[in-house]
């Protein structure tokens, strides 16, 4: 009987260290993934702030240059050019 138990001990010993590596195997693949999610959601998260980046990137721009605000002071102010012939021009001698 000793004889037939040491004959179990070795195949056992195995199905336990390959169900152990099995696990670990799951595990990692399992934690692999997780953090491929985490990486897809990093990028995703980059790209918008870039886009914002853009976005306010055009806004100074357009602050800077006085478009904005001209567009806006018109629209409030209902303000349009007048017809040319209306247009005077005035001419000062400064050298007085």
């Amino acid at each position: 009987m000793n004889n037939n138990l040491k004959s179990y001990i070795w195949p056992s010993f195995l199905f336990v260290l390959v169900s152990i590596s099995a696990v670990y195997e799951i595990d990692l693949h399992y934690q692999n993934r997780e953090l491929f999610k985490q990486y897809q959601s990093l990028i995703k998260q980059k790209d918008q702030q870039e886009v914002r980046w853009k976005e306010l990137r055009i806004e100074l721009s357009k602050v800077a240059s006085g478009i904005g605000l001209e567009n806006e002071a018109s629209e409030k102010a209902s303000m349009k050019l007048p017809d040319s012939s209306k247009i005077k021009i005035v001419v000062t001698d400064e050298k007085k």
